[in-house]
């Protein structure tokens, strides 16, 4: 368990500072006396893939930002559970394709219910200045955000909800609109 504390003591790190620390800052990190103990955790991380070697430094491994991976989990017959996680995990690297492009937007309302996003989670929107019909994307309309549809009929363009109670909205009634991107994922937190 100790080792799941400094790893995530270098994560912290790295997340505020974008590197990670040197080895003198690795001993403060974790009240370390001595460079060999450090030398030695850093050896260990190496070998499990949470950090990596180049040029003699330091820097996160394919593992350093994943959770424990498991193959799969049955939702009908259970099945034999696995032991061993096959691989490492990272949500980032997994639900977002470009992260300079990407952005999250909070979701209120329920509009979009019968497409799975219900209010409270969080969208992965990646950031464009185009859309084709058939996306679901992100629309400011005259300062608000709304998540919508992109639909196209003859030469007009409409936002259609995922919920029977809310009515399309045809972007030319709009004076203001832009695009703010293309929703690539939700995001959500069970209590």
């Amino acid at each position: 368990m100790l080792i799941e504390t400094q790893i995530e003591k270098l994560r912290s790190h790295y997340r505020r500072c974008g590197t990670l620390p040197t080895y003198n800052e690795m001993k403060n990190l974790f009240s370390y006396k001595s460079k060999s103990t450090i030398y030695y955790l850093m050896n260990r991380l190496v070998r499990e893939g949470i950090l990596r070697r180049k040029d003699h430094k330091l820097l996160p491994g394919k593992n350093f930002r994943g959770f424990p991976y498991f193959q799969s989990v049955r939702a009908g017959v259970p099945g034999p559970a696995e032991e061993e996680a096959n691989d490492h995990l990272s949500l980032d690297q997994f639900l977002i394709d470009k992260p300079l492009s990407t952005i999250l937007i909070r979701v209120r309302g329920d509009s979009m219910i019968g497409a799975g996003i219900l209010p409270g989670d969080i969208t992965i929107v990646e950031r464009t200045g185009s859309a084709k019909p058939g996306d679901m994307v992100v629309v400011n309309l005259e300062g608000e955000f709304t998540v919508k549809t992109l639909r196209r009929e003859g030469d007009a363009f409409y936002l259609d909800p995922s919920n029977p109670n809310y009515p399309s909205l045809p972007m030319a009634g709009y004076a203001e609109h832009s695009l703010v991107g293309v929703v690539r994922g939700v995001v959500r937190k069970f209590s």
